[in-house]
């Protein structure tokens, strides 16, 4: 194979990768779907770039998956057909890349979207957290305080009944002392017993001083700790204003960060949206582009693409080896490639006209067939006609009809199905025809005349020299080649 024949194969294959939309993986975050975008990224293989319009509007036309040696790689002469397509490719190839970098840039802002999400939603976790136990704390300190205040209120109540005792017996002092106090007065046994009740009292109110300030102690002991219990409720409740506070700010910023990447995802959504439809649009332009080179002729032969590939299929469908060159011989001699009577092919394979031979009624040499299809095939209800590109006589055509376009219909006016049929025609009993003899063998099948079967060869070994192809295709095209005939 030729370098050009190679880079031209790599850039078909490109072209294959670049057209097929599957998938790209799971993005968005965790509790939400996420738009896959396709697994066509309109990049070439082996790149992380897209193919710039140029490239792409390069490449040769491919609708299924491979190649095809005729379809894409034969040098056509250039139509209008094919230069409008080639404007349209060019232009569609533009808007795909376009949309692909759209597509990438939304995708990369949506990935930082989703982290900058992800981390405000750990943050408010944690804040989240942090408050609750801020709660759970001020909660603990505030029932401590409680108990501390029960304590303390217990004590105080010790304390404030021995004040009272104090109080009370002070009273009873004072109330009592102006009795004693005019004792001098009296008798040294009054005064005796005066001094003796004064110190009685005095060592009442000593005593009673005493349980007072040991009431004191314990209750000055749980005061204090209850005036640290509450410092530490009054540091727990600013903690936990503080961190409710801290909280409420996270909760918000992770709400206004799973809005943006909700908007995120709906732009990613749009950008994948319109990728697809610019590689849609690539692919009716690449089928038109196609199409207009099935119209054209093959460059520097004046063969039509369109006949050249159904030749190529007949061989590669044919049930023994036949080359695709004496079958298009055959088609040269016997319409012109379904260009007689003023006929051409459609990209499809059909006649726009039919063409029929002269009606077989025994005048002029001919053999003597009457009417075999009631005229559905020849047009005639008197006497069979050949018909199509290929000549077949309706009773043959009967046998050996063939649906060389996976179309689900045999007709002989279409030159994919005629190919075809003519291909099995001439395997028919035989072994490969893979040699001169054997061909000619084969052909006297088709005409008794061995110069019909000389012009045959010498059309169809000219085609031969002029193009780089296999005698013999490769495999069998899936879904392709069913024999409908009798």
């Amino acid at each position: 194979m030729s370098g050009a024949s190679a880079r031209r194969r790599a850039a078909a294959a490109a072209v294959v990768a670049i057209t097929i939309v599957t998938t790209f993986g799971a993005p968005p975050g965790t509790a939400r779907p996420r738009q896959d975008p396709p697994a066509d990224q309109s990049t070439a293989q082996g790149s992380d770039q897209p193919l710039t319009a140029e490239e792409l509007a390069a490449t040769k036309p491919v609708d299924t998956p491979g190649l095809d040696p005729v379809l894409d790689e034969v040098e056509v002469t250039e139509n209008a057909g094919m230069r409008k397509a080639t404007e349209d490719l060019t232009a569609a190839a533009g808007a795909q890349s376009e949309a692909t970098l759209r597509w990438i840039d939304a995708t990369r802002k949506r990935a930082e979207l989703a982290e900058r999400s992800s981390q405000a939603g750990q943050l408010a976790a944690d804040a989240q957290n942090a408050y609750q136990l801020a709660i759970i704390d001020q909660a603990a300190k505030e029932q401590v305080l409680a108990d501390r205040q029960a304590v303390e209120d217990g004590y105080k109540a010790t304390l404030d009944a021995r004040t009272d005792e104090l109080r009370s017996l002070a009273a009873t002092l004072f109330a009592t002392a102006p009795e004693d106090r005019y004792a001098v007065l009296g008798s040294l046994d009054d005064v005796t017993e005066a001094q003796r009740r004064q110190a009685l009292r005095d060592r009442g109110s000593s005593i009673q001083i005493d349980r007072v300030a040991e009431a004191r102690r314990p209750w000055s002991k749980a005061h204090e700790a209850r005036v640290a219990a509450k410092r530490q409720v009054a540091r727990a409740r600013f903690t936990t204003a503080t961190t409710g506070k801290k909280a409420e700010q996270a909760a918000d910023e992770r709400d206004r960060s799973d809005e943006l990447l909700r908007a995120a995802d709906a732009t990613v959504a749009d950008t994948i949206a319109k990728l697809e439809a610019a590689q849609d649009r690539v692919q009716g332009v690449l089928a038109d582009r196609r199409t207009a080179r099935l119209e054209s002729t093959v460059e520097d032969i004046d063969v039509p693409l369109v006949a050249l590939h159904a030749y190529w299929r007949a061989s590669q469908l044919a049930p023994c080896k036949i080359p695709w060159w004496v079958i298009a011989g055959i088609g040269r001699v016997e319409s012109g490639h379904g260009s007689a009577h003023g006929s051409s092919l459609t990209a499809e394979g059909d006649t726009t006209v039919h063409i029929l031979g002269i009606p077989l009624d025994g005048r002029a040499g001919s053999a003597a067939i009457g009417d075999t299809d009631g005229g559905l095939l020849d047009d005639d209800t008197a006497w069979d006609r050949a018909v199509g590109p290929m000549q077949f006589i309706p009773g043959t055509w009967k046998r050996w009809a063939t649906d060389g376009n996976a179309d689900e219909k045999a007709d002989p006016h279409n030159i994919y199905d005629a190919a075809g049929a003519a291909a099995r025609y001439l395997c028919y009993s035989r072994g490969d025809l893979l040699d001169e003899p054997a061909i000619r063998n084969a052909l006297l099948a088709y005409n008794r005349s061995v110069p019909y079967g000389t012009k045959v060869l010498a059309e169809g070994e000219r085609y031969r020299d002029a193009l780089e192809l296999p005698d013999i295709p490769g495999s069998r095209p899936e879904g392709i080649g069913v024999d409908t005939g009798n």
